[in-house]
């Protein structure tokens, strides 16, 4: 493949704008940008099956102008308990140092990681992903003998207790949780004398397996760990990572992070289309002990609350769920980046389905806690064409890394989805994604967005992929001025939009097939508020419940070193109650508070009166929200009608202004630029390095599919 005959023709127009721009004139630091001295910002190939060539490999890297790559374990014939295996990925360790390339360590043979090939559960069952189910069992006008048996596909019973109930009203049913009487059981058997006006209500544990990720996934249909079980998870780290650091010196240490790829619970169900006998709520040995000692307080008796009913049941399901989260980022992420920490590495990776609010609650119970507590945060992009890219593929990600205080995300490519349309243009498909990552966060590429590295040395590496020699150098100097002029950098805004993640908490019900989560839209409303403001050419931030609670708490309203200026809420029908008082005094405090179209109808707290939190506030359109926006005269803005233009602004190291604007569109954007104190700019081009002088007062143009970046002086 090679470049467009159109693009290269721009690129000579745009180099010979350059050529009378004297180096001198524009910042020194900008020379790397001009003509980068090295790789360090390019891409890393994921290779999982290295060739025998490990040498021609490695020369292949460096001539594709790669930075390194992603390498693992070889798979077969035993994974890490087979010395061979191990001292192969010591020979291409040996060799990535020789010649200065960089590499990550891939984790798992497959995905997801944690199943270590089936070695983790070989001799362990007791540490497979588990749920426990609901059976309930009610008595009107007469008595009744339950008698309950546990069937063949579950484990035991871990909790059996009736309670009584009224029906004061057609169609209603009122059980009283206060008046909770446990029931004897034993691991598979529960009998219970009921009088008329009780409930009996079962709990059982079973795995979690079929319908899962496990069974729907590109690799295998290997049965999974618990997440939530930190023996579990140590056993993980014993069989992947113990053999390579007591078989290479220094492994953990040599390489720059480890690559873990979408663990998660397996209690939700993959696929629509499948009607499954459970509904599962995540599972682990002590659960119930876990709740009484993080909140004080009993879940046993209202277990039925996580399972069924309305808005009774939304408290003690937001709690639930962060305490899920909890128990996942200390037993996988934390513990395994404390593993990795003690070994002078770092542990990476990206998790799954990042883009929706409601996957967050499914996978994790709470994934911002999870993904805080990786060494380094990563995601994937598997929809690598601008036009249907979800822009919260990256911002979600991008507020747990600006909480860490990272410099950034990990991004995988994996263009996968829809690759008929992806084939039809890759380069250009790639590069406008890459400019919305960069601009969401991104700063390391690893990638299956594969060079064609057959076509160097007469075939020397037979592996085909979408670019070329040429074309590879080209992205990955382009990406690598990206990177360089980004990294470390924080998007400086100051507007956020809130994550309302405790909605979908306290809403999520166990279900026995895949679907949304009943009577909550968030996950629509907040991509379609975010959709409207990113490409009507304003930046933001997502924020959480703790964030906008800090900024309540502080002098001066900030979250992460940056002025909050307008919080913006979308249509969420729960809103914690903290954050509710917290945004009422940002408000007081001269914050711009819009709530997307309606008001919060209920909190976090029970007892507390939502009309009361509400009081402050009223309801604004969405058209409104972007006047407001628009109405921030003092700050820098764009204009474009030619194309769809996303902008982010940074301060650099040296204290100056950094625009970045992103062009989605397959046409080119001439934008309009207003500054409130500035008239010109150097405008960098990251497709052919050069640096042109630009005068605010005349429209610029951002080629379709590329980015550029205005340096304020």
């Amino acid at each position: 493949m090679s470049m467009n005959t159109s693009w290269l023709s721009m690129c000579m127009c745009m180099c010979a704008c350059a050529m009378g721009v004297n180096a001198a004139e524009y910042p020194s630091w900008l020379a790397d940008f001009v003509e980068p001295k090295d790789s360090r910002y390019a891409m890393q190939p994921i290779i999982h099956d290295w060739p025998k060539d490990i040498d021609g490999m490695v020369e292949a890297l460096k001539a594709y102008g790669c930075r390194g790559a992603v390498l693992n374990c070889p798979f077969a014939n035993g994974f890490t308990t087979n010395p061979e295996n191990i001292a192969t990925l010591s020979k291409i360790m040996d060799a990535m140092d020789a010649a200065g390339l960089k590499y990550w360590i891939y984790d798992e043979p497959g995905y997801p990681s944690g199943m270590a090939g089936g070695l983790t559960l070989k001799d362990h069952p007791e540490y497979e992903a588990k749920g426990f189910y609901m059976r309930r069992h009610p008595t009107y006008d007469e008595p009744k003998t339950v008698h309950f048996r546990l069937d063949d596909q579950s484990d035991k019973i871990v909790w059996a207790a009736k309670y009584p109930f009224t029906t004061p009203e057609i169609h209603e049913t009122f059980i009283n949780y206060e008046a909770m009487t446990p029931v004897p059981f034993t691991k598979d058997a529960c009998d219970c004398e009921l009088k008329p006006h009780e409930i009996l209500f079962v709990f059982c544990s079973k795995r979690a397996y079929e319908g899962s990720h496990c069974t729907h996934n590109v690799c295998s249909f290997r049965h999974y760990l618990n997440v939530m079980d930190p023996k579990a998870v140590r056993h993980f780290i014993d069989i992947a990572y113990e053999p390579i650091k007591a078989g290479i010196p220094n492994a953990f240490k040599r390489a720059e992070a480890v690559f873990t790829d979408e663990p998660s619970l397996m209690t939700a169900y993959a696929r629509s289309y499948e009607m499954w006998p459970y509904a599962l709520a995540p599972w682990v040995d002590g659960l119930f002990e876990k709740y009484e000692e993080m909140y004080g307080e009993s879940l046993t008796k209202y277990l039925p609350l996580l399972f069924e009913g309305h808005r009774d049941s939304y408290p003690v399901r937001a709690k639930f769920y962060r305490l899920v989260g909890k128990l996942i980022s200390e037993a996988w992420s934390g513990q395994i980046a404390a593993w990795c920490k003690e070994n002078g590495g770092i542990f990476s990776g990206h998790y799954l389905l990042e883009e929706n609010i409601g996957s967050h609650v499914r996978c994790y119970g709470d994934y911002v806690s999870v993904l805080r507590q990786t060494g380094y945060p990563g995601i994937d992009a598997l929809i690598c064409y601008p036009e249907d890219f979800d822009y919260n593929t990256v911002k979600y990600p991008q507020m747990a890394a600006r909480k860490m205080g990272s410099n950034g995300l990990m991004v995988e490519i994996c263009p996968f989805a829809n690759r008929d349309r992806f084939k039809q243009a890759p380069l250009d498909n790639m590069t406008s994604v890459m400019g919305i990552l960069f601009l969401g966060g991104v700063r390391v590429t690893n990638s299956y967005f594969q060079p064609n590295f057959s076509e160097w040395q007469n075939g020397r590496i037979n592996r085909g992929g979408y670019t070329g020699q040429e074309d590879t150098k080209w992205f990955n100097r382009y990406i690598g001025r990206m990177g360089m002029m980004l990294d470390g950098l924080q998007n400086n805004c100051h507007t956020f939009i809130y994550y309302a993640i405790e909605e979908v908490q306290a809403k999520a019900r166990p279900e026995y097939t895949s679907t949304g989560i009943a009577d909550c839209n968030l996950d629509g409303d907040t991509r379609h508020l975010s959709r409207a403001v990113y490409e009507a050419g304003y930046d933001f931030h997502f924020a959480d419940a703790e964030d906008i609670t800090a900024a309540a708490e502080a002098a001066s309203p900030m979250i992460s070193g940056l002025a909050v200026r307008t919080v913006i809420v979308p249509a969420a029908d729960l809103v914690d109650t903290q954050a509710m008082k917290a945004l009422a005094t940002l408000k007081e405090k001269g914050v711009e508070v819009l709530f997307m179209n309606r008001l919060p109808r209920f909190n976090t707290t029970a007892g507390v009166n939502q009309a009361e939190l509400n009081a402050p506030f009223k309801p604004v359109a969405l058209q409104d929200i972007l006047k407001t926006l628009a109405s921030h005269t003092d700050e820098f803005a764009i204009a474009c009608t030619t194309a769809t233009i996303l902008r982010g602004g940074y301060v650099t190291k040296d204290g100056k202004e950094l625009q970045l604007l992103v062009n989605k569109s397959r046409s080119d954007g001439v934008v309009t630029c207003r500054h409130p104190s500035k008239t010109w700019a150097w405008l960098c081009s990251p497709a052919d390095g050069s640096v042109t002088r630009v005068e605010l007062a005349k429209p610029v143009t951002v080629p379709a599919m590329r980015s550029v970046f205005l340096l304020f002086e």
